[in-house]
């Protein structure tokens, strides 16, 4: 496999595997499936394996994605020399578990987020990928989206001036339905956190990758509105509902509201939600600075809001909507057509990321969302469990 930066259409394509057959382990089949239509950089891929348990999914992801083989044999798949990369994306207390045996095996790694239930388990996780001279990532996709990086490099460069109060939210209504299954998701020993860690993670990278590194939780509100669900019914995937006659405890949070500082200086808020009713998915953030500010809701991914004092007449001035097009991040290699209005979305944001990944195998250096940028999320969740534990405020380690 070649190890230089621009990888030619006649080098050995980098032959994958993914390990979990789930839901984001189909973003990731995704992901591979659609990264070769990058223009930027060629990128020459060989889907290899889906694994997972579950041999019967397993095989039909494999079908869907256009995976030559499929095995529930975990082990197996790792002790293969010829598998050059592998994506793991399963249930949160597995990678404790499964996540070693792959920076073991010498493999090129890409973790579904978070890597680690808490911050012990996440730091450990990153002293070994540390360790490895493979390439380890880890999938904060909303990253990648053209929209959400437009802004971050528009408060880089300044456009906004100094930067004193943010806004970020994560809505969603998964799990609104008293009906839905008592998944792992909703045991704090098994998930980690509720809605402040499945989709809290994303936020929380979204506001450090944005607004600067966060400093301080002075407050976390988290509260469990949904206090029993039904036992999953077997082989359920997903956030559906389960007819189970046997219901169990959620001990986790539905709702978490954080107030947080900044390295920087400025304060924000944070809100995250998973019974957000008629909210399907919607993952937003404004920064306000000393010139302008900044909002983007991932609802309507494919454009951005901008406001810069001082840029127009005053008659004329104020917020403006900018459609993403070619000259935004990532947007050539994900779109359909390299021009602008035809749309990128949540999709698009797998791609991206596992082109990133490859690019990153290809060239030997790592990826900008690397385990460290997993265990600095994971340090603002630990915070935020511990300031509601107490009431008062918790520094960011």
């Amino acid at each position: 496999m070649t190890t230089t930066a621009s990888v030619p259409a006649s080098a050995a394509p980098v032959r994958v595997a993914v390990i979990g057959a789930g839901m984001a382990g189909q973003a990731h089949a995704f992901g591979y499936r659609t990264a070769m239509m990058a223009v930027s950089t060629p990128l020459r891929i060989e889907l290899d394996t889906i694994a997972d348990p579950n041999l019967p999914l397993a095989q039909s992801v494999a079908d869907r994605y256009g995976f030559a083989r499929a095995t529930a044999d975990i082990d197996g798949l790792l002790a293969r020399e010829d598998i050059d990369a592998i994506s793991v994306a399963l249930p949160n207390f597995l990678h404790a578990e499964v996540l070693p045996k792959v920076i073991a095996s010498g493999k090129h790694l890409f973790a579904e987020k978070p890597i680690g239930r808490d911050v012990e388990e996440s730091a450990s996780l990153q002293a070994l990928a540390d360790a490895s001279p493979a390439v380890t990532g880890v999938g904060f996709s909303f990253r990648r989206l053209p929209g959400l990086a437009a802004i971050a490099r528009a408060v880089a460069d300044g456009r906004i001036g100094e930067v004193h109060t943010v806004h970020a939210w994560y809505r969603a209504d998964y799990a609104a339905d008293p009906s839905g299954a008592l998944s792992w998701r909703y045991s704090q020993e098994q998930a980690g956190g509720g809605a402040l860690l499945d989709i809290g993670s994303h936020a929380i990278d979204a506001v450090q990758f944005v607004a600067g590194d966060i400093s301080s939780v002075e407050r976390a509100s988290l509260r469990t509105v949904i206090t029993e669900r039904p036992k999953p019914q077997a082989g359920a995937i997903g956030h559906g509902a389960s007819a189970s006659s046997e219901r169990g405890p959620v001990d986790n949070d539905d709702i978490a509201l954080l107030t947080v500082g900044f390295e920087g200086g400025a304060v924000g808020q944070i809100e995250l939600s998973r019974i957000a009713h008629g909210v399907p998915n919607s993952l937003g953030i404004e920064v306000y600075g000393t010139r302008g500010h900044v909002t983007f809701d991932s609802q309507r991914a494919g454009e951005f809001s901008i406001f810069e004092d001082g840029t127009v007449d005053a008659p004329y001035n104020g917020p403006r909507t900018v459609v993403t097009g070619p000259d935004h991040p990532y947007f050539r290699d994900v779109a359909a057509m390299p021009g602008g209005g035809v749309g990128t979305g949540y999709a698009e944001a797998f791609t991206a990321e596992i082109q990133e990944f490859v690019r990153s195998v290809g060239a030997g250096t790592p990826m900008d969302t690397d385990f460290a940028a997993a265990t600095a999320m994971m340090r603002v969740v630990g915070a935020a469990l511990e300031s509601s534990r107490t009431g008062g405020a918790v520094d960011v380690d």
